[in-house]
């Protein structure tokens, strides 16, 4: 079979050598299904891996959740149990965090049934739950934090992003509002048609951090989730109020700069990584089990109704790292790429 690999890693998105590798079909073992791909998703948390690697790791599969078919279910007791609902052989599901040096861009993947792998509704597209993992947990998590913090409102960033998109659409059914910062007019105007109440345009002007307090102090605001990094860090910290609190769970402008250190000491600003991972591990099992499933039907149903689903630029293992360049080249928000591997 053939999977993407990165060949040798760079110092950015551009420089790092992506390329077609041939390996063996992996085979199920007892606890898992195999999976003819049709679709992967490319997240940022994709590619933003692949600088990062060491060139003694390479070549390095690449992709973390995507979509297909089963095809095969391990055997034994456990394969016999699993091939039965609601894992059938022709069963379309959705698959997530794979190990044993595997990774989402390859034309198939073996996944463990308990935790890898999520049934995807009989009457939607398989390749249209390419995307069903990394942006809409994370919107869920996100609004689980909020929620736990008692607050009602919160700032995010990047939030013409398909995630902002998202959170956008569903934040609203949580009884929660959302004050969405994004660089620009017409990104601007993109969340407003969705039906976003309170959007700020950081490249505007120099009084979007004066707008920007006014409106979390109007909404009682202490929170903000920043997938930016960068100088944007650093603006957030000047207007979260007093023991207000920063998570960061993206670095889209690298690493963070312009941190008042008297916001932290004598304001009580605090700064969190915020990661999908920790949230869905939070409390352990006995929480982490109805966690789980409580989201896998949240997202599941919002892929059928709207909020969760994601518009898709399609490409092919041989075009993504070209589409994936022009697409960050061009700065649009209104699709996000996938790899197709059922054409």
């Amino acid at each position: 079979m053939k999977r993407l690999v990165v060949q040798k890693p760079g110092k950015d998105v551009k420089s790092c050598q992506i390329g077609v590798e041939e390996v063996d079909t992996p085979h199920p073992a007892p606890h898992q299904v195999l999976i003819k791909v049709s679709a992967a998703a490319v997240n940022p948390s994709d590619y933003g891996s692949w600088t990062r690697l060491k060139p003694e790791e390479c070549p390095a599969p690449i992709g973390n959740e995507g979509c297909g078919v089963v095809v095969k279910t391990g055997e034994g007791l456990i394969g016999a149990i699993t091939s039965k609902v609601p894992y059938l052989i022709g069963s379309k599901v959705g698959f997530i965090q794979l190990q044993n040096n595997q990774g989402a861009y390859s034309e198939y993947v073996v996944a463990d049934v308990l935790g890898q792998v999520f049934p995807i509704p009989k009457e939607l597209p398989v390749e249209d739950a390419a995307s069903f993992f990394v942006n809409p947990f994370t919107v869920l998590a996100i609004l689980d934090t909020v929620k736990k913090s008692g607050s009602k409102a919160f700032v995010h960033t990047a939030a013409a992003s398909h995630l902002g998109q998202m959170m956008v659409e569903h934040a609203p059914s949580e009884g929660i509002e959302v004050i969405n910062v994004v660089h620009r007019e017409e990104q601007a105007e993109l969340l407003k048609n969705l039906g976003a109440k309170h959007v700020i345009a950081s490249g505007s002007d120099n009084t979007w951090k004066g707008e920007l307090g006014a409106k979390m102090e109007e909404l009682n605001a202490n929170l903000a989730f920043d997938a930016v990094g960068g100088r944007l860090s650093g603006d957030l910290l000047d207007v979260l109020p007093q023991n207000g609190t920063l998570y960061v769970y993206g670095g889209l402008a690298g690493k963070l700069k312009n941190i008042d250190p008297y916001a932290l000491i004598y304001r009580k600003i605090k700064v969190k990584g915020f990661a999908l991972n920790d949230w869905i591990e939070e409390g352990g099992l006995t929480t982490r089990v109805p966690r789980i499933i409580s989201a896998v039907t949240a997202v599941t149903s919002g892929l059928l109704h709207g909020w969760s689903s994601s518009k898709f630029k399609d490409t092919t293992m041989n075009d993504l790292h070209t589409d994936l360049m022009e697409l960050l080249k061009s700065g649009t928000t209104g699709s996000k790429l996938r790899v197709r591997f059922d054409t």
